[in-house]
């Protein structure tokens, strides 16, 4: 009796280990056990199956290997009343260059879109360069751009927010990337407009979350949004309110 309720714990441990949850506003809402896919949708249950591979390359650097990139890939599809194919790609390189690209293709005949997320730094001499860019692509688009560059102690940046492109400067910062930082500049969308934005990290048991809220002021109205991201080894997720649209996803 002992060794069965310990074999039912290990199993019910063993598949909440593998478990991805992913749910998105208004996008589609799914749940990855080992290689099993379920796509949960309002009147349909999809049922499919995941192909899931992993490759990581090494550089030597004299009696030391150390690994330059890492990528994983995952392409599976449900079926039910209607079908679902999707494809993730993730991947990360380290070095003077460190990066992480995610791109997420979600196809089905209802509703197809794509997700990009990439996070760029490049290192050269003093100076830094700091990209990192959110977009969703589909029948609703939106995105979200934060630029950061110190050059020459100068540090200066750009914001876009979907049609809307921000220049100005950081007066103040946390870091040596600007990972945190407040942001003070002026553009244009749909008229002249001035943007603000303070990027802030605060730690979640072994996640980062990175929380910036921003504000458009233009002569006779402000746009108030947030942007958030949670990293971490196993728990993830992105937020984008843009005053007018949510896009909310997470996976653990």
């Amino acid at each position: 009796m002992k060794k069965t309720a310990m074999i039912f714990i290990l199993l019910i441990a063993s598949i909440c280990l593998a478990t991805q949850l992913n749910l998105s506003n208004d996008i589609y809402n799914s749940i990855e056990v080992a290689n099993l896919l379920i796509n949960l949708k309002k009147d349909d249950l999809q049922i499919g199956f995941l192909y899931k591979d992993s490759k990581s390359t090494y550089t030597k650097l004299g009696f030391l290997r150390v690994k330059s990139s890492d990528a994983a890939i995952s392409v599976g599809g449900t079926v039910g009343r209607s079908w679902t194919a999707q494809m993730k790609i993730e991947a990360n390189t380290y070095g003077l260059t460190p990066g992480h690209y995610y791109f997420d293709f979600v196809i089905s005949p209802e509703k197809s879109y794509s997700t990009f997320k990439i996070s760029q730094k490049v290192f050269f001499g003093n100076n830094v360069l700091n990209f990192s860019d959110y977009e969703r692509i589909g029948d609703l688009s939106t995105g979200f751009t934060r630029v950061y560059a110190r050059f020459q102690n100068r540090e200066i940046g750009a914001y876009r927010l979907n049609e809307g492109i921000f220049a100005g400067f950081f007066p103040y910062t946390i870091g040596q990337t600007g990972e945190e930082g407040f942001f003070m500049g002026a553009g244009w969308m749909n008229g002249f407009s001035g943007f603000f934005a303070f990027r802030s990290r605060w730690v979640l048991g072994s996640s980062s979350v990175f929380v910036d809220p921003f504000v458009i002021i233009k002569t006779d109205s402000a746009v108030f949004g947030i942007r958030a991201e949670i990293i971490g080894p196993v728990l993830k997720g992105d937020l984008l309110f843009t005053g007018r649209q949510v896009f909310f996803s997470v996976s653990f």
